[in-house]
């Protein structure tokens, strides 16, 4: 099951009326991945995976409980598996947004 709430306003969603785009999910999940990763910004090269950025399957699993929160959606505990860096993840992110 996948909940989604693309109206919430925090920090690395957009609020009510802000068109939400695959840059922009990228952008906030490098963020967040750094933070994540306690490393700067620059050092989390987007096209990256995740496995090469240090994550392993535990780290993997508590990176994605910190992207339900910000986003707001019930994910699977393998879904870094099946999209592997972070443009593929905002995609699939996109992908359940409601139209």
């Amino acid at each position: 099951m996948t909940r989604t709430n693309w109206h919430r306003n925090d920090r690395h969603s957009a609020g009510p009326g802000i068109a939400m785009s695959t840059s922009t999910i990228e952008t906030a999940l490098r963020a967040q991945l750094a933070t994540f990763l306690d490393r700067d910004i620059e050092t989390i090269a987007s096209d990256a995976s995740f496995a090469s950025l240090g994550l392993d399957s535990a780290a993997a699993v508590h990176f994605i409980l910190e992207v339900e929160q910000v986003y707001d959606v019930e994910l699977y505990p393998g879904v870094t598996s099946d999209h592997p860096d972070i443009p593929r993840l905002a995609e699939f992110l996109l992908s359940l947004r409601p139209i």
